[in-house]
């Protein structure tokens, strides 16, 4: 993944009152068929904070790939603006979503030795 990415919903308003809800990232537990690796930051291709080094081929794996999954936890806020709302904002219970299954085949493992 290339950043975290906050999201919102468009504004309801209903009466006196409009309503917002935002989505923050807030870690990524990745499911890597050889580990399970969790971040508080969305990592990328070059990442030495939140990245992983398969240390065996996929070759005995079902299909011959690892399944790998990412189960992202948001952090869930919203806000009311308008006469007719009982508080300004706040804050809702973290919730998690898991990507589908994706297959990643590792070829080839290879070890550098020093004489």
């Amino acid at each position: 993944m290339e950043g975290f990415v906050t999201v919102q919903t468009e504004p309801i308003t209903v009466g006196g009152q409009t309503i917002q809800a935002t989505a923050t990232p807030k870690s990524v537990t990745w499911s890597l068929g050889e580990t399970t690796l969790s971040c508080n930051s969305a990592g990328s291709a070059n990442d030495t904070t939140c990245g992983h080094s398969y240390q065996r081929s996929s070759s005995g794996q079902p299909g011959g790939a690892y399944q790998i999954t990412a189960t992202i936890n948001w952090g869930l806020t919203w806000t009311c603006t308008g006469a007719e709302c009982d508080s300004a904002s706040g804050t809702l219970e973290d919730l998690s979503m898991t990507s589908p299954p994706t297959p990643l085949v590792v070829d080839e493992i290879q070890t550098n030795t020093r004489p």
